[in-house]
């Protein structure tokens, strides 16, 4: 064991050495439903820019690159991916979906691949069509997946002076990623047989009809008659001067147009080019030689991915160090495996079982989980086992080209599918509210990065060409004063505020815990009554009497009250409508009719059995994760059934409505309808007003309204509308996915609101 093997193996080490940088590219073809590939442009709703960092567009129109920020952990990695390839499912036109696999689908002609064009510059057109020229438009059809792989720089660091000695940290970092490439290209081919996966494409696909192979190999997309350039093209790993040197006499022979030409299996990556590398330093390198998984909705399994890390680090860990020479074997077993029999033995069993026993010696001296040890394992099951590889399972389960051809569309369906079928979601991001996650969401498809800074705690940094704002839980910015959060969670200072200002608000008192209450229960009983805690949301603690309450109705309603705050407020009921209006800066977004709780009878079912029903809507789930809250069947739905004259088990008459709560909020089983383009300009004037005189900026303010369509009137004793409170951080959710109406953008006016110079539109 060397110096360098016994430093990594310390205890101390472990973490920062194993602690690397992830990130994936997948290449996708967007396709008809009839399975050909799409003839439109770019979807209108994602940003097509090159500004736009997570979904790109690649050689043809119709080919989609989705691109994972780097992170630290495969978890989060697979979640990134999930999330873009949702969102861009999300945003197709015309039903079309993705292609599930590298080879393309049928191709007639070339014809039928779009260049993709960019309208803000030409140049990426023009290297396009020289690709076009030189290769073809059907190889640069075929689709992959990159991976890229970065060690942690403070494991740099620490090694660095550690074992450094003579040289410059700069030259130290070099060393280890020239060390890591050359083996990988060495080894590439061992990635081949574990993970190719592109056995079959239709003949079409062929520039001579006896091109192709006569039985399914293991990967056509790394074959001969893949992604190759010119055996004459031959580039040096020797060391980073070397690369450059050789990428610069390739192009000034003109057997490369430019660097990014260059087709090898490893890229060396930290700059535009190889010069930008040679001042700043290798950051990361670029595995190119991966298939796409086309039974994974990603295109890529957690376990692969998990595998990947750890024998990029194996690479970097062993004693051997690849020359040039070995580098060029590599590359020919890496086409020689590509073409092996999905049911062959590879030739090289002997050594890749060797290499892989290794690999499992390695992870388990890093002390690492069991699950990473059990991958490894598989892997070398699979490498003794041809059966066992994801070619020969393809083949297995398709074992023509017009099966495979029909799998790949049934897939291209079903993954679509998934995608939409919770349009206001990101799976991978569930634990984090639904505000968030369908910020984060229209954040990918208008270009805007995302990085998630505290996930329990929603903190959101978005960054555009330099650009950058924080966001917490949805809509909390830096544009709200931090003093407006307390306004709008103080009632009565908010009541107070709005009444100098001239706006009609309820009449009512505070309570505090230790205040004497019998004078003021006796006043309210007389009147119909509200009782809510002072400072919080969500319908907590809330009761509401339409008609005039008892003594000891109101002295149980101010207790439940209590257990949410040690202030309680009292106020008169006032009949009509409650509007919820979503402000910001100082323009009216959305308008929403919140409905309490409700079930309509038919007869047949009973009260609790209605509520399992309308709980059974994929809209309705819990903790703000979907657009409804399940309604709940707990002490004050039973009450207010009570005062009804009802209970749970009660059989209600057909068209017979109950209500099981008061309150209308939606976090706590309230149904959603979007009234914004059916109300009186009035009381979308007042709600301007009245957030300009509270001095916030994204509010949402609860107005109770007699008729929406009549205008306002604030005269005494003539008043029709009154303003119930002001909500710091609003929901979002309810407005954009309401039960009824037009759903509302808000995420994308808060992205717009955030970045003027993007210059979003809002529908």
């Amino acid at each position: 064991m060397n110096e360098f093997q016994s430093y990594i193996l310390e205890p101390e080490n472990r973490f920062w050495f194993q602690n690397t940088s992830l990130g994936v590219e997948r290449e996708d073809h967007r396709i008809t439903s009839e399975g050909s590939l799409a003839q439109t442009v770019h979807p209108k709703t994602i940003d097509g820019t090159r500004a736009n960092h997570m979904i790109q567009r690649d050689f043809a129109e119709s080919q989609l690159e989705l691109v994972t920020p780097p992170v630290y952990s495969v978890s989060e990695l697979m979640a990134w991916l999930d999330s873009i390839h949702r969102v861009a499912l999300r945003h197709l036109d015309n039903n079309e979906r993705m292609w599930p696999y590298s080879m393309p689908p049928v191709i007639h002609s070339e014809g039928e691949i779009r260049i993709a064009s960019f309208e803000d510059n030409d140049e990426g057109t023009d290297y396009r069509d020289y690709l076009a020229g030189v290769y073809g438009k059907k190889l640069q059809a075929i689709s992959g997946l990159h991976f890229n792989f970065g060690l942690h720089p403070r494991f740099i660091e620490r090694a660095y002076h550690a074992l450094g000695h003579s040289q410059s940290l700069k030259e130290f970092q070099n060393d280890l990623y020239l060390k890591m490439a050359r083996n990988i290209l060495k080894y590439q081919w061992v990635i081949i047989y574990l993970f190719g996966n592109s056995p079959f494409v239709d003949q079409s696909f062929y520039r001579k009809p006896t091109d192709g192979f006569d039985q399914p190999v293991r990967s056509i997309r790394n074959s001969r008659y893949g992604y190759h350039n010119d055996e004459t093209v031959r580039i040096s790993y020797a060391s980073l001067e070397a690369y450059h040197q050789t990428l610069a006499d390739n192009i000034k022979a003109g057997r490369l147009s430019e660097e990014k030409e260059n087709y090898a299996s490893v890229r060396l990556r930290g700059g535009e080019d190889s010069r930008a590398l040679i001042e700043n330093g290798i950051q990361y390198i670029e595995l190119r030689m991966f298939d796409i998984q086309g039974d994974a909705f990603t295109g890529i399994s957690a376990d692969q991915v998990t595998f990947m890390k750890y024998f990029a680090l194996y690479m970097l860990y062993i004693d051997e160090d690849a020359d040039d020479v070995a580098i060029e074997e590599g590359t020919r077993r890496q086409i020689s495996v590509s073409e092996e029999s999905v049911t062959a033995h590879t030739v090289f069993e002997v050594e890749g079982k060797q290499l892989l026993e290794g690999m499992l010696a390695f992870v388990k001296a890093l002390g690492t989980s069991q699950d990473i040890v059990e991958i490894v394992e598989t892997m070398i099951q699979r490498m003794i086992d041809p059966s066992m590889t994801p070619a020969a399972q393809t083949v297995n389960a398709t074992p023509t080209v017009a099966s495979w051809l029909a799998e790949g569309q049934r897939l291209a369906e079903t993954f679509r599918d998934e995608a939409i079928a919770r349009p206001y979601a990101l799976e991978a991001f569930s634990d984090m509210e639904l505000s968030t996650q369908l910020l984060i969401a229209d954040a990918i498809a208008n270009g805007i990065d995302v990085e998630i800074l505290d996930r329990q705690d929603q903190m959101l940094r978005l960054t555009y060409k330099g650009h950058q704002e924080y966001v917490r839980q949805g809509n909390i910015t830096s544009r709200d004063s931090y003093i407006s959060h307390y306004i709008q969670g103080d009632k009565p200072v908010t009541k107070q505020i709005l009444a100098e200002h001239g706006f009609v608000v309820p009449d009512g008192v505070t309570l505090q815990r230790n205040d004497s209450r019998e004078a003021v229960v006796h006043y309210f009983a007389n009147y119909p009554t509200v009782v809510k805690p002072k400072s919080t949301n969500y319908g907590i603690g809330i009761s509401i009497f339409k008609e005039n309450p008892s003594v000891q109705e109101l002295n149980t309603a101010i207790d439940e009250a209590f257990e949410a705050d040690d202030s309680v407020l009292l106020e008169r009921y006032v009949p009509g409508t409650e509007y919820r209006f979503f402000i910001m800066d100082g323009q009216v977004l959305a308008v929403l009719n919140r409905v309490p709780a409700t079930v309509i009878g038919d007869g047949k079912h009973t009260i609790s059995e209605l509520i399992d029903q309308k709980n059974a809507s994929p809209l309705r789930g819990e903790s703000h994760y979907t657009p409804l809250t399940l309604i709940e069947k707990g002490k004050t739905e039973r009450d207010t059934l009570k005062r009804q004259g009802v209970t749970l088990d009660t059989v209600l008459p057909t068209e017979k409505r109950v209500r099981l709560r008061e309150n209308s909020n939606i976090s706590t089983g309230g149904t959603s309808i979007d009234v914004t383009d059916d109300m009186d300009k009035s009381y979308l004037d007042i709600a301007k007003s009245a957030t300009e005189a509270l001095g916030v900026v994204i509010t949402g303010l609860d107005i109770i309204i007699a008729d929406r369509h009549k205008p306002a009137n604030s005269n005494y004793g003539e008043e029709n509308y009154v303003i119930i409170e002001s909500n710091f951080n609003p929901m979002m959710m309810m407005h954009m996915y309401p039960e009824e109406g037009k759903g509302r953008p808000l995420t994308k006016a808060l992205l717009a609101f955030l970045f003027p110079e993007k210059g979003l539109t809002i529908e």
